[in-house]
């Protein structure tokens, strides 16, 4: 009786499953773990909410910016994490003083505000304007809510165009005349009159269509009657001014400009080569261009060792390209005075002086791979400095550097 006790305990402690250890299933595999429990469905997690996020800024005068503090806050039960906030143009500024555009992050605990200043520069623009802020942050339901501001830049007295520009070529003599429309915006009747120039570069004639409501102003402008010389544009500005019966705009102001191309144009006026020796050859290429007359170049020249030029005529006597052919090596340093020089015939610009400076901050590129040269490659050049020239090209195997031109007139370089 004793030993049938026994042996169902024994059978009964073999059935039993410690507390610490997982179950198996039939075929002696771990049975996953029960799935926790769910989460709360009453959990609300971080939740922002803006007092609006649609501001109408209403109507504004060019310059006055439109400027809103959107506030945000937490509704939820969790801490809200308000991580970017970035405008839809650079004409909006996100921020006060030191923090304009440089939004960090921001916790909010629930029920706090988070506030938004943001700033729409109104500088240079017209009419309906709409601009939007997105703010990022961890609501999961909100992840990005895009905030607008919209607003009108109304201009009381409207110049269209804003401004007269004018262009001359080098050997122009015509006078040259913009009319300019001038509307009054305003309840009130305008009155514009005695427009002064403030050089007499140019002159200006006001005529009025619609008394009180709608003007005319002819400008004109001629080219000065000689200019030094110079291979960059020259510039002429100046200001129309109208005596007006608008208190916040007496006088009435025009902005004028007028730019005579230069007689000789260069292009680009300045070489650059990466700093420090070249690790392969490179090409630069000068276009020399007459916009007047003929014009005949010759000798260029570079006053550094090593550095071959080609001079090649795209049009008869009137455009120009200088090769300039760069040996492995080669370097320009910071305070060197090296430049390619070119005669001419025109003796407003006898010698044209072209600048090879280094760029300042943009290293060298790695070594390429040497690459195996043909066999023909490494026969001794002839004698001569064209020759020399055309070896050096010929002897280049860079994919950067093309086949150097044929060394005669009318061939177009690479």
């Amino acid at each position: 009786m004793k030993l049938l006790i026994r042996l169902a305990l024994i059978l009964a402690g073999s059935t039993a499953i410690p507390a610490g250890l997982p179950a198996q299933t039939a075929d002696g595999m771990a049975a996953a773990p029960p799935a926790p429990a769910a989460l709360s469905s009453n959990s609300l997690g971080p939740k922002i909410q803006f007092n609006t996020e649609n501001y109408i800024a209403g109507t504004n005068l060019p310059g006055d910016p439109f400027r809103c503090t959107f506030a945000a806050t937490n509704i939820g039960d969790e801490t809200l994490e308000i991580t970017s906030v970035k405008g839809s143009c650079s004409c909006l500024v996100v921020g006060e003083g030191s923090a304009r555009n440089a939004w960090t992050v921001q916790e909010i605990a629930p029920g706090q505000i988070c506030r938004i200043p943001v700033e729409v520069s109104t500088t240079g623009l017209r009419g309906q304007l709409i601009r939007t802020v997105t703010v990022t942050s961890n609501d999961r339901t909100r992840t990005n809510v895009i905030l607008q501001i919209s607003g009108v830049v109304w201009l009381p007295i409207e110049v269209a165009p804003e401004m007269a520009v004018f262009s001359f070529k080098p050997d122009s003599t015509n006078l040259n005349t913009q009319v300019l429309r001038i509307f009054n915006r305003m309840a009130t009747p305008l009155t514009l009159s005695d427009p002064q120039s403030s050089t007499n570069a140019f002159s200006a004639v006001l005529k009025t269509n619609v008394p009180g409501q709608e003007f005319e102003l002819a400008i004109s402008a001629a080219p000065p009657a000689s200019l030094p010389p110079s291979l960059s544009p020259a510039v002429i500005q100046g200001v129309i001014s109208l005596k007006s019966s608008a208190t916040n705009q007496n006088p009435l102001t025009i902005s004028v400009f007028e730019t005579i191309s230069p007689e000789v144009t260069v292009s680009p006026t300045t070489l650059q080569l990466p700093a420090g020796p070249l690790v392969q050859p490179s090409r630069s290429h000068v276009t020399i261009r007459d916009n007047v007359a003929d014009l005949a170049v010759s000798d260029p020249a570079v006053n550094a060792p090593g550095v071959g030029v080609a001079l090649t005529m795209m049009q008869t006597n009137r455009i120009y390209v200088v090769s300039v052919i760069f040996p492995r090596g080669f370097e320009v340093r910071g305070g060197q005075n090296v430049a390619l020089t070119v005669k001419t015939d025109n003796p407003r610009f006898p010698t044209i002086s072209v600048p090879i400076k280094p760029m300042a901050g943009v290293p060298q590129p790695a070594q390429p791979a040497a690459a195996v040269q043909p066999a023909q490659t490494s026969l001794l050049a002839p004698a001569g400095p064209r020759a020399g020239l055309a070896a050096l090209v010929a002897t280049t195997n860079s994919p950067l550097l093309p086949p150097s031109p044929p060394l005669r007139a009318n061939a177009l370089p690479p």
